[in-house]
């Protein structure tokens, strides 16, 4: 989910819960960890730190704890400085900063392509894959009622009750989506939710390929995009590539994988992305290898 709506929910949660003293903490713990949009200018050329991007190491449950306690840090120095008042830094309003960061990845956890919830352990993704991430919806909606608020056309807490209706009921129609368009699902072993909350992306593994294909409920299937899984190479020959970073990385960020032999060049890539099918994650689409 974007920030914009990350911070909204953070709002309407402290609200309801009856601590409204405690928005701004919460917020700056719930938007604190999109601030890895920025670790991109590090690991851009470095393979290695593929896991520092959006959704990356910073959407860890070890990341939040990093992320939430240099907030508090910056907190603590903008008190010093004069900015903030040091009686609002209490152990309190540090442990709502910790809230939004936790916060923030149960947003993201139902939210298509998932988040490294156990890294070091492991950098898999984990998602529920019933809405997609990021949501043009959600961040219009969070849009229109920040501006709403704003202008003054209603107050703080008209304008929060009046958007977590909204919030909710579009998690109802995604939830009740997902629920309809299981039974025909059952053989993908990937399916991502779409803008539309009536099409999805599925993902089926036939064996020497890979096949894509739309589903729209009320509609049906639509025509399959077929990718060899191996063209001029197998598995003997790939397997030996993928303790390299900049195999990792490709991985990570891929929601299916091809290899093609190309003279002396070996060639792996997630054909979905390039094609433009799906342009979330931007990054990593193809690595080349000499061989």
């Amino acid at each position: 989910m974007d920030s914009l709506t990350h911070a909204l929910a953070a709002a309407i949660l402290a609200y309801v819960l009856g601590f409204p003293q405690y928005i701004p903490f919460i917020v700056i713990g719930a938007v604190i960890i999109d601030a890895d949009v920025l670790f991109s200018l590090f690991s851009k050329n470095s393979p290695r730190l593929y896991l520092f991007v959006h959704g990356g190491i910073a959407h860890s449950l070890i990341g939040v704890c990093i992320m939430a306690a240099s907030a508090c840090i910056g907190i603590g120095l903008a008190a010093l400085a004069g900015f903030v008042n040091p009686a609002a830094i209490t152990p309190a309003a540090c442990a709502v900063v910790f809230a939004g960061g936790f916060l923030h990845i149960a947003m993201d956890l139902p939210a298509s392509p998932g988040i490294p919830l156990f890294f070091p352990k492991t950098d898999k993704k984990y998602a529920l894959f019933i809405l997609p991430g990021p949501s043009l919806i959600l961040l219009a909606a969070s849009l229109f009622f920040v501006i709403w608020m704003a202008l003054g056309v209603v107050t703080l807490a008209q304008g929060i009750l009046a958007y977590a209706a909204i919030f909710f009921a579009f998690l109802l129609v995604r939830f009740v989506a997902f629920l309809l368009s299981r039974p025909a699902l059952t053989d993908a072993f990937l399916v991502l939710p779409q803008p539309d909350p009536r099409r999805w992306l599925a993902f089926f593994d036939d064996g020497d390929r890979w096949r894509v294909a739309d589903l729209v409920l009320g509609r049906g299937w639509g025509d399959p995009a077929c990718y060899p899984k191996y063209t001029g190479t197998d598995p003997a020959h790939v397997t030996p590539y993928a303790s390299r970073d900049e195999v990792k990385g490709l991985v990570y960020n891929s929601y299916i994988v091809t290899a093609k032999q190309e003279g002396n060049t070996l060639v792996l890539a997630d054909p979905v992305r390039e094609s433009g099918r799906l342009f979330y994650p931007p990054q990593h689409k193809r690595v080349t290898i000499l061989r």
